[in-house]
């Protein structure tokens, strides 16, 4: 039998921005990373930003970056990430995406796993 062990690590912050191209508003994000047994992950979840078409996740392993995209063209406000061993500090941030226009990093968000 697997165990499932989930650890609520509140994920949240917020960046307010803004472009011609009409990307305006929060991105926020807000999850928990659960840990199984047989593997690792995080969920993060965020609040649609307006004027957004798409979304880019992006991680780091240090406070401040520098972070790599993991992944973009997310077309929902949430993004699981399935690429995470044990005893790392995650650092994520995530962008507002809108043809050729990204909008900055949101704020950092941390998530620690035993």
């Amino acid at each position: 039998m697997k165990r499932l062990l989930a650890l609520p690590i509140i994920l949240s912050c917020c960046l307010s921005f803004g472009f011609a191209q009409g990307i305006r508003g929060t991105v926020k994000l807000t999850g928990k990373a659960t840990i199984v047994a047989t593997g690792h992950s995080v969920l993060l979840t965020w609040n649609a930003s307006q004027g957004a078409m798409s979304y880019s996740v992006y991680r780091g392993t240090i406070h401040d970056g520098p972070y790599v995209k993991i992944a973009s063209g997310i077309l929902t406000t949430n993004y699981i990430d399935i690429q995470v061993t044990h005893n790392l500090t995650l650092y994520y941030v995530t962008t507002a995406v809108n043809g050729n226009t990204e909008s900055s990093y949101s704020n950092e968000t941390v998530a620690v796993i035993p």
